[in-house]
């Protein structure tokens, strides 16, 4: 998870979720809205953290306070 304290920093931490999939794995991360795919585990961490970086640069760090409003939920749907 993002440390908010850290945004007067230049490294942040993130995580990433890796699943298996047809054509390698997805990749995204929690934090932020970013999906990349790469045929390895590897590849497609070393993508992820790339699309983070560049996520940062255009939209700024100051994005991540927004997640600290985001509002998580669960919910249920079924079958049919």
């Amino acid at each position: 998870m993002v440390d908010l304290a850290e945004l007067g920093t230049s490294r942040f931490k993130f995580t990433g979720k890796f699943t298996p999939c047809e054509q390698g794995f997805l990749g995204e991360c929690l934090e932020v809205d970013v999906v990349v795919q790469g045929q390895t585990l590897e590849e497609t961490k070393k993508r992820l953290v790339e699309a983070v970086k560049f996520h940062l640069e255009t939209f700024g760090p100051e994005e991540l306070l927004q997640s600290r409003n985001a509002v998580y939920e669960s919910f249920e749907v079924s079958k049919g």
